[in-house]
């Protein structure tokens, strides 16, 4: 934000800020520079933290956590070996005859893996960093959400996806965040969601404010309009006037002269005017 766009939202109007010192408004904006500049390097900050962290529990759990089960494994296995051996040699040397064989026993290599019937599981050795066999299953994984990705951008944004998906992936890995985390967080997905919710209640909401508006309106000018196409159609009032006539209370035009029928005319309109305004008032 700018500093006019801040004071703005103090209070202050255009006027007010226009007619500010130009080296006040000029010191605001160091001072908003070294503020902004301050925060950013402090997202970042933590950003960074946040990687080191997360790869830290990854290094845990799928590499120093691994080596200490094997380690431990092993050291069980040498320890039943050494106490074996040791229970021979001793039982052979107190009955005077040799020593049997100690089972057969294969320790299993740094970092491969067999399966339930002794054969090595392929790529169940691989080196860190080193390229790895596809498995069906990241297959799959993979073109869904390449394909969701690119949906979900183009929906919520109408335009395709600015970054290809191995960037996108590189850089999930690099913040050791899964990749729809990563991706919602980078183009703002759940925000965009939000704004477009917002927006179609605003456009449902005003859509029936304006319709009862023209209800309204509509009810009103067949109440009270001096359109007699659309006013509603009231009781004839011929027979109150020609009774009104007869008992020469009110003038029958025909015998009017062209004066009193445009002072009578006068009368009806001012008449009429006071009534609708009176109806308005209630």
């Amino acid at each position: 934000m700018t500093v006019a766009e801040i004071l703005k939202q103090s209070g202050m109007t255009d006027e007010q800020i226009t007619a500010l010192d130009q080296k006040i408004v000029a010191g605001f904006e160091g001072v908003l520079t070294t503020a902004t500049t301050a925060q950013q390097a402090a997202q970042s900050a933590k950003d960074e933290a946040e990687r080191a962290h997360r790869a830290q529990q990854e290094m845990y759990s799928t590499q120093i956590a691994p080596a200490l089960d094997q380690w431990a494994n092993e050291k069980a296995t040498l320890a039943a070996e050494r106490d074996f051996y040791r229970t021979q040699a001793l039982e052979a040397k107190n009955g005077g005859f040799i020593p049997k064989e100690a089972p057969s026993y294969q320790a299993p290599q740094p970092g491969q893996q067999r399966g339930p019937d002794g054969q090595y599981i392929a790529g169940g050795n691989q080196v860190p960093g080193s390229p790895a066999y596809l498995t069906p299953q990241d297959g799959i994984k993979a073109v869904s959400n390449v394909t969701w990705v690119m949906s979900e951008h183009q929906r919520l944004f109408g335009q395709p996806l600015p970054d290809d998906f191995e960037t996108l992936m590189n850089e999930s890995q690099r913040d050791r965040l899964p990749f729809r985390d990563y991706v919602s967080k980078k183009y703002g997905f759940e925000a965009k969601k939000a704004e477009i919710t917002a927006a179609r209640q605003k456009e449902h909401d005003d859509k029936i404010r304006a319709e009862a508006r023209a209800a309204a309106d509509k009810e009103w000018a067949e109440r009270t309009g001096n359109n007699p196409m659309v006013r509603t159609a009231q009781p004839s009032q011929y027979s109150q006037i020609r009774a009104a006539q007869q008992a020469g209370t009110r003038k029958d035009p025909l015998t009017m002269t062209p004066e009193e029928r445009r002072e009578n005319t006068r009368q009806n309109i001012m008449k009429e005017l006071t009534d609708n305004a009176a109806g308005t008032i209630n």
